[in-house]
């Protein structure tokens, strides 16, 4: 167990520092390398890890090189466009910080159930850090960071809508055979509680003291025809009810989001051939070997006996609903703010095989908002923080965990009660 835990440990210090701004895939790599070397994983398990992460990698990239394809058609910029019209106050033609923040969360929540939460975050910086580019530093700053922080927060927390929002949920889906239509009746309910509880928290706990109007000139780009966007429209939403198809016809979910999303990305590429090719290039192809190389980390682990500590604890929770429920989320919570939601999601999901369903979800819940108590927990916060650091916007640690200690263990608890209603 020691030396799995010494190899895992090393590669999550790796993963968080970058030294050399090493890809994420290549540190990865490494650590799979060496647990294979001294045979702590065989070809069997290898073989296993492969079956469980291709199909979730693959619906992954899917869904960026969609969101992409969208960015670069203007489709976004649009909505933003129309997000900051409404905000607007009819008075003076000020922006009404309330009504924008409201309508920003509204989009992300909506944005991260077709896409992702990795696709919403990677679309959704550019766009609030455009809106606020013509502000004063010191008022940008203060402005910026809340709105930067609290799109960032929904993004993760929201990503339990359907099993592609996420893909921790895309990879718990597969391992426990769960359906799209069953996912997604059971996470409604926990996850409109994420939003509503998102929106009471961040207007009473910072909203109050930004000033309640500003005036912003924005520059957001070329947005779309109306008669495009309805199209984008309707091609999201016949993409969703592709997923229903897979289940019915049990297929796998990457054969959808690869055919959906390439097949729209070909109708980009007629309209705008350049950026087209752009958003091939920029698709993250090395997630799969990322994946693959971290999850094969997790498995040594597993099999050194770490996932029988947790299955200890599970077994004593299991007994009553209600500790079942919190006791399992917290722990996934917490476990994943430390040691990030990827490695947490395997690990909880084979120490769980024999428990009920819901503290299935209840360990979803908690790798998925939980996460989010420290800005190394999950893996779209790594990816958010890297790109607030190409537009030199940074955000202490300090800053982030205020925000999110604050935010994240009521949010949480919130939404562990839509389970529990059920």
């Amino acid at each position: 167990m020691l030396f799995a835990s010494v190899i895992f440990l090393v590669t999550l210090i790796f993963i968080f520092w970058r030294p050399w701004n090493l890809p994420l895939w290549i540190i990865s790599s490494f650590g799979a390398f060496f647990v294979f070397i001294f045979k702590l994983v065989n070809l069997k398990d290898i073989i296993f890890i492969s079956e469980l992460v291709w199909d979730s990698s693959l619906t992954l990239i899917g869904l960026i090189i969609l969101s992409f394809s969208l960015e670069a058609l203007g489709f976004f910029n649009f909505i933003a466009r129309e997000i900051v019209s409404l905000s607007k106050n009819k008075s003076n033609y000020k922006i009404n910080t309330n009504k924008l923040m409201f309508l920003l969360l509204i989009f992300v929540f909506l944005l991260t159930a077709f896409l992702g939460n990795d696709g919403a975050i990677l679309v959704i910086t550019p766009i609030v850090i455009a809106l606020f580019s013509t502000l004063k530093d010191i008022k940008k700053s203060m402005i910026l960071n809340l709105f930067l922080l609290s799109v960032s927060f929904l993004c993760d927390a929201s990503s339990n809508t359907f099993i592609i929002s996420n893909l921790t949920n895309i990879i718990t889906a597969k391992y426990f055979n769960l359906g799209f239509l069953e996912f997604a009746k059971i996470m409604f309910l926990p996850n409109l509680l994420v939003l509503f509880s998102t929106l009471f928290m961040v207007y009473f706990g910072f909203l109050k003291a930004l000033p309640r109007e500003i005036e912003i000139r924005t520059h957001l780009g070329k947005v779309i025809s109306k008669k495009l966007f309805i199209f984008c429209i309707f091609y999201l939403t016949l993409f969703v009810a592709s997923f229903f198809m897979a289940e019915f016809f049990n297929l796998n979910t990457s054969l959808f989001a690869l055919c959906g999303s390439l097949f729209f990305w070909f109708l980009v590429y007629c309209i705008k051939k350049r950026k087209a090719l752009n958003v091939i290039r920029q698709a993250p192809w090395s997630i799969f070997i990322f994946s693959f190389g971290l999850y094969m980390i997790v498995f040594a682990l597993h099999k050194s006996g770490v996932s029988n500590v947790l299955y200890i604890l599970y077994d004593i929770l299991s007994q009553n609903k209600l500790s079942a429920i919190f006791g399992t989320g917290f722990i996934s919570a917490f476990l994943s703010s430390i040691f990030n939601n990827l490695p947490m999601t395997l690990i909880g999901n084979l120490a769980l095989k024999d428990f009920p369903t819901e503290m299935i979800y209840a360990h979803l819940l908690g790798v998925n908002i939980g996460s989010k108590l420290t800005p190394i927990g999950s893996l779209a916060t790594l990816f958010w923080l890297g790109l607030l650091a190409k537009k030199g916007i940074q955000i202490s640690f300090w800053q982030y965990c205020k925000f999110s200690f604050f935010v994240t263990i009521p949010i949480l608890m919130c939404s562990f009660l839509g389970i529990i209603f059920q």
